[in-house]
């Protein structure tokens, strides 16, 4: 099973996609962004090129409107 399509990437898509219908901006649409939810139930939006780029922070502030890394 490739990872593209894992359980768990698709649910981290789905917590990034609802995320975004309360936050808006560009993380909801990127293919980088990764839903994260607290153990209260809070939804965090995860940068996934912050693992390799410093320049990007792990939890932008919400909502991004313009983004380098930005990609659909």
């Amino acid at each position: 099973m490739s990872e593209e399509s894992s359980p768990e990437l698709e649910r981290e898509r789905e917590l990034a996609r609802r995320a975004g219908l309360r936050l808006g901006g560009l993380c909801p649409q990127c293919v980088h962004a990764r839903g994260i939810e607290s153990a209260r139930g809070s939804l965090f939006l995860l940068c996934g090129r912050a693992k390799e780029d410093p320049r990007y922070p792990r939890y932008p502030g919400q909502p991004v409107v313009a983004c380098r890394g930005f990609e659909r």
